[in-house]
């Protein structure tokens, strides 16, 4: 049976927590035979054509205006019709913004399988407005689904106590192959930096992940390098305010190939991630798994991986003081205990983030969605 995908705006190496979610997904899914096409959108694959392979996946680019509040719903609504239209009767659709078509896809007579990524609506990016039908387009997809999975316990709970019905939890997961040490140091003189002598965060420059309240922090602190990988969506007033007023020591390297980002995790003297809203955080998952110490905001998604004093370090959002405090603990760690923590951080996501459980979880939904009793 084809499935069709939407709600991703494609991969491999575009940014966004749904974007990795959907290419470590779909890459082990389309290993075990399954057919999938999805649908991506033109502005973030523009040297893509119409229809492409990779992995085995089957991708159809559609034309999207590139606007913060169309571009989701255009591409939604396209993509079921075309999906429709092709003869597809199976939808596997990502995030509250594209559960807004989860309606017509039933209307249309498919099977829908929604994952719910987290209260999109709770970003500082969103006005009024947008808040309001993001909150539509969640509660039209958890009703009418087949079937909703969730990516975090955080959102499988709200999902039950909010919407009183059956979510399936299917975490994202670690995707973190061994480097050696030359590789690491290879990829970081390309960028000027030493192992061991910055602070990183990954993260898109969006006012809820916080990146102003980290480039605070090290201001005042002695971490002598910030490096701040990722970059906005679209054109935007926050981030460039962000690159103007950092000062000499923050270096923004943009988006990266997913292997470089990791290189540059890797060989960091601490991730940190002082977001006000999360999903569940690949970027967090992969920086415990690359061995390096984390700082994350005391939220709820952070908190389903990160025991703070135990695997990883833990501080109140937009607290920049304990920020900076917490900065300068972590940057003095001795060898040994430096070890310790990044050892059992790397159990922790190991035992308990797997894709390919979620891939075990994922397969099994389709195929009770596609044959139900």
């Amino acid at each position: 049976m084809m499935i069709a995908v939407v709600g991703t705006r494609g991969f491999p190496d575009v940014q966004g927590g749904v974007e990795r979610h959907c290419e470590e997904l779909y890459t082990r899914l389309a290993a075990r035979g399954h057919e999938l096409v999805v649908f991506t959108r033109s502005p973030y694959v523009p040297n893509a054509p119409r229809w492409s392979t990779w992995r085995a996946i089957c991708f159809r680019k559609v034309w999207t205006p590139r606007r913060k509040s169309l571009e989701a719903i255009w591409h939604s609504v396209a993509a079921v019709l075309l999906a429709r239209a092709s003869g597809i009767k199976l939808v596997h659709v990502h995030a509250i913004g594209p559960g807004l078509v989860v309606p017509l896809a039933r209307l249309l007579g498919m099977r829908v399988v929604f994952t719910h990524h987290g209260r999109d609506y709770m970003r500082d990016k969103w006005g009024a407005a947008a808040k309001l039908t993001l909150r539509l387009g969640e509660r039209l997809a958890v009703r009418y689904a087949n079937a909703v999975l969730a990516v975090s316990r955080e959102v499988e709970d709200w999902v039950r106590q909010r919407f009183h019905r059956p979510v399936i939890y299917a975490p994202n997961g670690i995707s973190v192959a061994p480097r050696s040490v030359a590789e690491v140091k290879a990829t970081l003189a390309g960028f000027q930096l030493q192992p061991g002598g910055y602070a990183v965060t990954v993260a898109r420059l969006v006012p809820e992940k916080g990146i102003h309240n980290l480039i605070e922090a090290v201001s005042g602190s002695d971490v002598p390098t910030l490096v701040v990988v990722g970059e906005a969506d679209h054109r935007s007033l926050y981030a460039a305010e962000l690159k103007a007023r950092a000062p000499e020591k923050i270096r923004f390297v943009g988006v990266q190939p997913h292997e470089v980002t990791l290189d540059l995790v890797r060989g960091a003297r601490v991730f940190v991630l002082p977001s006000y809203h999360e999903g569940l955080p690949i970027a967090l998952l992969e920086a415990m798994a690359c061995e390096t110490p984390v700082i994350a905001s005391r939220i709820a998604p952070n908190c389903e991986v990160v025991t703070g004093g135990v695997d990883g370090w833990l501080v109140d959002a937009g607290d920049v003081s304990q920020l900076r405090l917490t900065l300068q603990e972590v940057w003095t760690l001795g060898e040994s205990e430096r070890s310790a923590g990044v050892a059992r951080a790397a159990q922790t996501v190991a035992r308990h983030f797997s894709w390919d459980g979620t891939v075990d979880t994922v397969a099994a939904t389709y195929r009770a969605v596609s044959n139900p009793p």
